[in-house]
């Protein structure tokens, strides 16, 4: 049998090395990056959820509608979240059972973001050698336009959002500061949502996926030839292991680039958005908490060194009060003192410890 020489053999491993760690870090960075930006959003999510429940005041007289309308709106938060799942996973339409309770009460009139469906955007960069080649690799050059142009559902959540920030700014219901912070956090929403758009737009190019997977099955073709003369029929063990785990590699990076779908690898969008269902729902079930409740009680013990409770040191002077943060203070410096000292008697005695085992060990030496 022909042998190939050993150079070839080292050439090609090498540039499958660097195509593969290339393709594989890639891949990686794109799930990473899927799952900060998502983060970012529940952080944002849970800011304005905070601000609407406890930084919006009721109008008295209209508690209850007021409620209401903090409830719906927090809705709507939980409705962009698991809508932003849904687009991200070319999931069309409104009526998907864990998003309708949250977003029947809005009405979807942007045609703008409609597409036609079954059309075809042609790639007319690609010459057609190309498109008969990516074709030949299950890999169409057309790209389809309701990918492109998919009605953008959590877009338009933010503008019913958009519009109760603006309501409550109009009514003076909060301060100025509060709107601010709203308004900061639904932009978060939106750049969110564009950069998951990003990441579930850009996958790697497609000449370069097609190349590296020729590459690697040209190194694996040819890596028998070398192998023969010494390996003999084990030759077919070792180009099968060989094989497996350079196309193994391939297909993980392949598997994690787009971490949004409904796989194994994927990202458990569905798991993240009903914790924050949870979160959301336990919020508004509780009054918002008055900070007389929970500082004023028998509970509250805020002094290290004297057993009395905020609301018994409530009826003190300010003299009294300071004098029991500096006994605090005191007891706490005391406290640190005395670990300090035991810290440097431990390591007194380890480093004694260590002397004794050194001498030891040059006694037995010197007794050999």
């Amino acid at each position: 049998m022909a042998r190939i020489k050993k150079s070839f053999i080292v050439s090609v491993g090498f540039v499958v090395s660097f195509l593969l760690g290339y393709r594989t870090n890639t891949a990686y960075d794109r799930y990473w990056e899927g799952l900060r930006i998502w983060s970012t959003m529940v952080v944002a999510i849970r800011n304005m959820t905070r601000i609407i429940w406890v930084n919006i005041k009721e109008k008295k007289g209209e508690e209850s509608k007021h409620l209401l309308e903090k409830k719906t709106v927090i809705n709507l938060l939980l409705g962009f979240a698991i809508a932003t799942k849904h687009f991200l996973r070319e999931e069309q339409g409104c009526d998907h059972q864990d998003l309708k309770p949250y977003i029947t009460n809005i009405h979807s009139e942007l045609t703008e973001f409609s597409a036609k469906r079954n059309s075809k955007i042609q790639n007319k960069k690609k010459s057609s050698f190309l498109n008969s080649i990516f074709k030949f690799f299950g890999k169409d050059s057309e790209i389809d336009a309701n990918l492109i142009a998919n009605k953008n559902l959590p877009l338009e959540i933010s503008l019913y959002i958009s519009s109760y920030i603006t309501t409550q700014k109009e009514r003076g219901s909060t301060d100025d500061a509060s709107i601010s912070i709203l308004y900061a956090n639904l932009c978060t929403l939106v750049d969110c949502l564009t950069n998951l758009e990003r990441v579930l737009r850009s996958p790697i190019p497609l000449a370069y996926a097609i190349h590296l997977t020729q590459v690697t099955w040209l190194y694996c073709l040819s890596l028998p030839f070398q192998l023969v003369a010494d390996l003999g029929w084990i030759t077919i063990f070792v180009t099968f292991i060989a094989t497996i785990t350079l196309l193994g590699i391939e297909k993980i990076g392949e598997e994690i680039e787009n971490p949004f779908g409904h796989d194994e690898n994927d990202l458990n969008l569905d798991d993240f958005c009903g914790i924050l269902k949870q979160e959301l729902s336990y919020i508004t079930a509780n009054k918002t908490p008055k900070m007389e409740d929970w500082i004023f009680n028998s509970q509250n013990h805020p002094f290290d060194s004297d057993n009395i409770t905020a609301r018994q040191a409530s009826n003190l002077k300010i003299n009294e009060v300071q004098s029991i943060l500096k006994k605090d203070d005191l007891q706490n410096r005391n406290i640190s003192n005395v670990l300090n000292r035991e810290l440097e008697i431990l390591e007194m005695n380890r480093t004694d410890s260590q002397d004794t085992l050194k001498q030891e060990m040059v006694i037995n030496m010197e007794t050999k």
